[in-house]
Parts: C-alpha cells; structure tokens; sequence
C-alpha cells in the first residue's frame, strides 16, 4: 500500500506542476513575476495576517474547551503545526485535528481536548458554509457567469442546503456515533481499548453545545468570524499592491477568499492544492473583471505565506 501510496502522491504533484507552469503560462510570466515583485515587505503584512487567522481559531478553540489549564501558546503551536501537516499530505483533517489532540494531551485530558476540537471545527464549517453561501449570491450578482462556473456554484449550494439539513439531523437526533463504532474508534486511536465511558463523555460534551449560554456561542462565533475578516483583509491587501488590481474592492476581496474556501475543501486532499489554487482564482479574478494574472499571483503570494507559515509549524511539532 505505501509504495502506491507514493506513487499516487507523486503523480498529483508532477500534474500540479504541470497546471501550474500551464496557468502562469497562459497568464504571463511577466505579469506574474512583476506582480510578486510589487508586493515587497508588504508580504510581512501578508503572513502577520496569515497568522492572525490561525490565532481566531486557537481563541476560539479555548473558548471550545473552556479549560484554564489550555493556554494560548498550546492551541497556536497546535494549530500551526496541525495545518502544516494537513497540507503535508493527503490525509487532511485526519492529519491534522489528531495532531491537535495529541500536541495539547499534556495540557487537558484527552476527553476535552477531542471534544473541544471537534466542537470548534462544528463552528468553523458553519461559518465556511456562510461564507460559500454568500460568496455565491455576490458572484452571480456581480458576474456574466460562464456555465461551468455556474454549474460549480450549483453544486456548491447544493451541498451546502445537504449539510444544513444534515446539521439539523444530527441536533434532533443526537446519534451515538462514537459509542456505535467504538472499534473503529480504538483502532483510529491507536490504543487496544478506548473505555466506553469516555466516548460517552465526548458526545456528551459535542451534544452538551445546544445549551450553552448565548454568550459562549457569540464568544466562538466571533472568533471564527474574525478569522473570515482576516482573510479578506489578506486578500483585499494583496490586491491593491498588484499592478492591474489596485482598484479591487472589498467585495472582490471576498468573492476570491469564498472561491478560494471552497478550493481548499474541495481539494484537500491534494497537498498544497499545487496548481489547483492558482488556476481557479485567475478563473475567478478573469470573470469579476480583475484579470487573471491578478488572480494567479495572489494564490502564489499566499502559498508562499503558507508555506512560511508551514515551516514554523513543522519546527513547533518537533520540539514536541
């Protein structure tokens, strides 16, 4: 299995290069060179904003698990290095939300630190789910839609209402999820029994969110909030220091930060979403009428703030 593994993952990654090098191609080397050039120091700005995103969720993590012994520094490190190792490989989320259990299970118990992990990617997908939503009915109000893109903002909508109703479901019925695959839990775990009785605390705890104070739930959805906030801004930023998009608004900041969200779930899986990135926000850059080189050098200034990002988050995970 590792060896086609490996070869799988080299494969993805020679097509990204390949759609990479195609996009720029297409765009212009020139334009797309004199564009990153033109962002400068300013590219400090970039990844302070970069990292400022991270701490919204550290923050609202805490508020999550709503334990004084989890400080600030635990759930940034965590955060970071999670997300470095999400992008890393093609596990996603199964790399990254154990990485977080696992670099914070000195600081609370492994029962709170699941429980708070999992509430606080409930409310992030929430507010990614807004997010697509609304960037949806701007980009249909804002532009001549092709019917490709179209048909993706279709689907887009269509799985959003999927996981709405599914949210729903879930609240209603509150299903033992974890207590009925207890096994695969165990396994997943890496342990030779996971006690029931803990497992019955996690869901308690996930389930135990319909009641909390209004002022908790605001508290978290704040946080996830200004982690949007951060995210236009990083865009809106980058836009005005490239050449041909200076005089991009905040609305086209947002329509490519939302193409962008949907981008990175869709395509988790692939590391770095290598090419993927660059091709869809020049798609969507062409289309809102900002050009598409302007699109395909904002996703190459944000991997590399990614990539920065990255490294310290690796760094982090091997002084654990």
């Amino acid at each position: 299995m590792r060896p086609r593994f490996s070869i799988l993952n080299i494969l993805i990654a020679l097509v990204g290069v390949a759609l990479l090098v195609f996009t720029i191609r297409r765009v212009g080397w020139s334009e797309v060179v004199s564009g990153v050039t033109s962002v400068g120091w300013w590219f400090l700005a970039v990844l302070a904003l970069g990292a400022a995103r991270m701490a919204c969720r550290a923050r609202a993590w805490m508020v999550c698990a709503n334990d004084s012994q989890l400080r600030f520094r635990d759930t940034f490190g965590a955060m970071i290095a999670a997300d470095a190792l999400g992008n890393l490989t093609p596990l996603g989320l199964l790399a990254s939300e154990p990485t977080k259990i696992l670099m914070t299970r000195s600081r609370v118990s492994t029962v709170t630190s699941v429980a708070s992990v999992t509430i606080e990617n409930a409310f992030y997908t929430v507010s990614v789910l807004v997010v697509l939503l609304a960037g949806t009915w701007f980009f249909f109000q804002r532009a001549d839609v092709p019917p490709a893109l179209e048909q993706i903002a279709e689907v887009i909508v269509a799985a959003i209402v999927v996981a709405a109703v599914a949210g729903l479901w879930i609240a209603r019925r509150q299903p033992a999820v974890l207590s009925r695959f207890a096994p695969f839990v165990t396994r997943l775990a890496g342990r030779t029994a996971v006690p029931a009785a803990a497992l019955r605390e996690v869901e308690s705890r996930i389930y135990g969110v319909l009641t909390w104070p209004l002022g908790r739930l605001v508290h978290v959805g704040a946080w996830e909030v200004l982690f949007h906030v951060a995210a236009v801004a990083e865009v809106w930023l980058v836009l005005r220091l490239l050449p041909g998009a200076a005089a991009a608004t905040l609305v086209d900041a947002f329509l490519l930060e939302s193409a962008g969200r949907f981008v990175t779930i869709a395509f988790k899986f692939i590391p770095y979403r290598l090419g993927i990135d660059e091709a869809g926000s020049g798609a969507v850059a062409q289309v809102i009428g900002i050009g598409p080189a302007a699109g395909v050098t904002l996703a190459l200034v944000r991997r590399l703030r990614i990539l920065v990002l990255n490294a310290i988050g690796l760094v982090r995970l091997a002084r654990v």
